[in-house]
């Protein structure tokens, strides 16, 4: 090397949704992740948290921009407009820049593949394909037209329907793994043939199977459970595809966003808030929250979010400011001693203020109390009847801790980060210094 010029500094990264650490450990002890194992006994391999709320796109969204949700104002998959309307965010709900808006400024290039909170897609020095919120494969959902002619060779598709699972679960699976493997391909051809400096891939998938397959892994002489365990492996070459292909001195970063466990019961929060006498609304699910009644002082929506109806927040607001802390330290207290009633088991870990849980010029547009649950009880926010402790489905769950983070040895200081907003953070700082 010539003295004085440093070489450029190139990453892929993979984010393996909903992957946790501890299902990592078990598959690389078992054996059936070897080159996971290669990677994680060759560089850094750890266990890292999620953030609040914990769902994936907050958690990716504090990803790419390596900050906590009151420093770029988004909550969850749903928000609610002041009159009660329902509005799913996009990326352009995110106020703060993003890695790949910071990267692109300095010169640097990117390919971007699937990351939650990137629809509509932004302009890039490089290429970034949109995820899941992307309602088709069209000019919105990448960062310039000529993308989609790369996309339509690999016949790339951006998610499942995961609805589907509802219905089949053998559809399901068919879906599950063409969905993958066209998403892996996609990323190998566009790693050999474009250039980058980052190279970061989503894979949804793993949360997709993960929320629907996850008792499985237990019966591993099952038809299912040997689907489970044989999809991991499948995901294991591919990484290993990966790590042979990339280029002398470039670095590896894989993590995951959040944790996962088995799902005991799902616990309807705006049904729990009804009960206990905060919230009345029509027996009509499809008016959704505009089924809220006039007198109504709080609701939920997912996950684990609650919002006082106050003045300043809801049209319909009746919460006076000098109500409010009284208001949230009763729904606090009674949260902490929710319990199911089948096993007297706590449904809480942590219930947390607005401001314990966030900071930031947009902690204003937070949740006024952010529950984490304790493993195995889901926190929804349906309407209508029915009951507060229910089971569906769905028999996975997201997770505040478990999240994994491996990097290879060029990517020491990223191996630090306690969660995945430092983890991003540190990512750019790698980068930009």
């Amino acid at each position: 090397m010539v003295f004085g010029l440093r070489r450029r500094k190139r990453v892929f990264g993979i984010g393996l949704d909903g992957f946790p650490y501890s299902l990592a450990q078990k598959l690389m002890d078992e054996g059936r992740m070897p080159n996971l194992k290669k990677l994680a006994q060759q560089g850094t391999f750890t266990s890292i948290s999620s953030v609040y709320p914990t769902v994936s796109n907050v958690a990716w969204a504090s990803f790419q921009t390596g900050q906590c949700p009151g420093a770029f104002g988004v909550y969850g998959y749903a928000e609610l407009k002041p009159d009660l309307d329902i509005y799913l965010p996009n990326s352009s709900d995110v106020k703060a820049d993003t890695l790949w808006k910071r990267l692109s400024d300095r010169g640097r290039r990117v390919v971007v593949l699937s990351v939650p909170m990137t629809w509509p897609a932004p302009k890039v020095n490089g290429i970034l394909v949109s995820c899941f919120l992307a309602p088709k494969l069209d000019e919105r959902a990448v960062s310039s037209p000529d993308v989609l002619q790369k996309l339509r060779w690999t016949m790339y598709e951006i998610d499942i329907d995961p609805a589907v699972a509802h219905r089949s679960l053998d559809q399901f699976q068919t879906d599950l793994m063409r969905v993958s493997t066209r998403r892996w391909d996609t990323a190998l051809q566009l790693m050999q043939n474009e250039q980058w400096d980052l190279f970061f891939l989503h894979v949804m998938d793993t949360d997709r199977i993960n929320h629907f397959m996850w008792k499985f892994q237990h019966e591993p002489e099952s038809p299912r459970g040997r689907f489970f365990l044989d999809f991991y492996s499948t995901v294991d070459r591919h990484i290993a595809q990966v790590a042979e292909r990339l280029p002398k001195g470039v670095e590896l970063l894989i993590l995951s966003d959040h944790g996962f466990c088995e799902l005991k019961r799902e616990v309807q929060l705006n049904r729990w808030l009804r009960a206990e006498g905060y919230l009345d609304y029509e027996n009509d699910p499809a008016l959704m929250y505009k089924a809220v009644k006039p007198g109504s002082r709080a609701l939920a929506l997912v996950p684990g979010r609650l919002y006082l109806l106050t003045k300043y927040r809801c049209e319909m607001g009746t919460v006076s400011d000098i109500h409010y802390e009284q208001l949230r330290a009763e729904l606090i207290e009674k949260l902490r001693h929710l319990k199911d009633p089948d096993t007297g088991e706590p449904v809480c870990n942590k219930v947390l203020t607005r401001e314990e849980a966030f900071s930031g010029p947009y902690s204003d547009r937070a949740p006024d109390i952010i529950v984490d649950p304790r493993d195995g009880y889901d926190l929804k926010a349906k309407l209508g009847e029915g009951e507060v402790f229910e089971r569906g489905a769905i028999n996975g769950m997201h997770t505040y801790h478990d999240a994994m983070l491996l990097t290879t040895r060029g990517l020491t200081s990223i191996s630090q980060a306690t969660n995945v907003a430092e983890a991003g953070a540190l990512l750019a700082r790698h980068f930009l210094g």
